[in-house]
């Protein structure tokens, strides 16, 4: 069986979950199925994650795109969406043609964010299916172009199964499209390499010196969204109870300068002294064992990897009562769940446990069985591919009409009017610097007229 995957991401600095969790998925594939003949389609430039499938031996192609979720929820000017349309056209294309030639059984989109290996599925009628594994503009902010409930409307009418990650995200998947088309499948820690690098020396010292009374460790990039500000206020909140804790966070920065701003609001409470970055790590396990109890302060996770890695390493979890972290979670068993809108919820959490060693105990101990019995049940890579091995023998897909391949088609061939390029190259520029001030701003100030002739030039 040959199956094409797409992924949205060329992982620039290191592997996101949505790559970790798509490797292994084939992984796991190829092993039911050593038959299986994966190819790839993905972002460029190459990254981190065309590495992996260079080491694997797995065919690929890389090309330029954007897609229909974005970071900015303003629209951008005309002629700028109008540019970077051309390249996602060029791309779909591509893809079609990539298809038409290797006639895979089965295009499985494993992104939110960009469609067009699923519109090169459908302008063939090949089975496709979707891998969800993100909110989109609920945890990461990003601005669906044509609205959340009409893209996972066309994602669920495309698709002939959508695997998501937890729970909580079938319930998000299920308002917008057939309950029956989705399935879970919990994406797989990989406790083997964990545990490889639990005896490594911390290259940077996670808790200062003295003996605190509890140790936090929070894995995961620092941005807003990930919570971090929540745990630092929380500590702000015990020290005035006459609590000290220490919190260890480890992961890279999303914004420069991000960390300062944590570090600032420590200082402004008084308990900066307690705080250290650590950066990203190759492995977090020294940093997570290092810790009395872990926590995932997101405002809201699709599943909640770094949740489930720290119940793999035998730690109680602290984690927001929001998104997949809530269903790995078993309250009063192997952590605690808090209200992200009430930081008193997350301070006293932290409190029981800083005041109950032996809860910090008991709490760890029940963690990696709680995690097991997760793995093994009905939510398994296993259960998923099956379901996909099913839509691929159904040997036919949801088909665009024949229009829309012609469609595909009139973006490049617009551009490659070499005059009409140019004054649309032109047209894009001056939008880009009418924003600009100074000398530029008083230039593009001159008469339109003036500025109808030099684009024509």
């Amino acid at each position: 069986m040959r199956v094409i995957f797409a992924n949205h991401s060329s992982a620039p600095v290191n592997l996101g979950g949505a790559e970790r969790s798509l490797l292994r998925f084939v992984d796991d594939w190829q092993r039911i199925d050593p038959e299986l003949q994966p190819v790839f389609v993905t972002k460029a430039p190459e990254g981190t994650f065309i590495k992996e499938l260079k080491d694997r031996g797995w065919p690929f192609k890389a090309y330029r795109f954007r897609g229909w979720a974005l970071p900015s929820p303003q629209p951008a000017p005309a002629a700028e969406r109008a540019a970077f349309a051309t390249v996602d056209y060029a791309s779909t294309r591509a893809m079609i043609e990539l298809f038409r030639k290797n006639r895979p059984d089965l295009v499985v989109t494993n992104t939110l964010v960009a469609p067009w290996a699923s519109f090169a599925a459908a302008a063939l009628g090949i089975p496709q299916a979707w891998i969800v594994r993100e909110y989109g503009d609920l945890d990461h902010g990003l601005h669906f172009q044509s609205g959340r409930a009409s893209t996972f409307h066309d994602i669920g009418l495309m698709s002939g199964a959508v695997i998501t990650n937890s729970e909580a995200m079938r319930t998000h998947l299920a308002q917008y499209m057939p309950s029956e088309k989705i399935s879970v499948a919990y994406p797989v820690v990989d406790i083997t390499s964990l545990l490889a690098g639990r005896d490594d020396v911390p290259e940077v010292a996670p808790f200062p010196s003295d003996a605190p009374d509890l140790r936090l460790t929070v894995v995961g990039r620092v941005e807003e969204g990930k919570g971090q500000h929540r745990v630092i206020e929380a500590v702000g909140v015990l020290k005035d109870r006459g609590l000290r804790v220490a919190v260890c966070f480890v992961g890279s920065w999303k914004h420069p300068g991000y960390d300062q701003h944590l570090l600032d609001l420590a200082e402004r409470l008084g308990v900066r002294d307690q705080i250290v970055f650590a950066g990203e790590q190759r492995n977090p396990a020294p940093y997570v064992l290092a810790a009395d109890v872990c926590v995932t302060p997101s405002t809201l996770e699709a599943f909640g990897r770094t949740t489930a890695e720290y119940m793999a390493l035998g730690r109680a979890v602290i984690a927001s009562a929001t998104g997949g972290s809530a269903e790995l979670v078993e309250e009063g068993i192997t952590g605690t769940l808090f209200d992200i809108d009430d930081i008193s919820t997350l301070a006293g959490a932290v409190e029981r446990y800083a005041r109950d060693r032996s809860l910090v105990e008991r709490h760890g101990a029940a963690a990696p069985g709680r995690l097991d019995a997760l793995m093994a049940g009905e939510h398994t890579n296993d259960a998923a591919i099956r379901r996909l091995q099913a839509v691929a023998r159904s040997g036919s897909g949801y088909q665009l009409p024949a229009i829309a391949e012609y469609w595909f088609s009139l973006p490049a061939a617009y551009a490659s009017l070499g005059d009409t390029s140019a004054r649309a190259a032109v047209g894009l520029l001056l939008n880009r610097l009418r924003t600009r001030t100074g000398t530029v701003g008083r230039a593009l100030a001159l008469p339109r007229v003036l500025l109808r002739k030099l684009a024509r030039r």
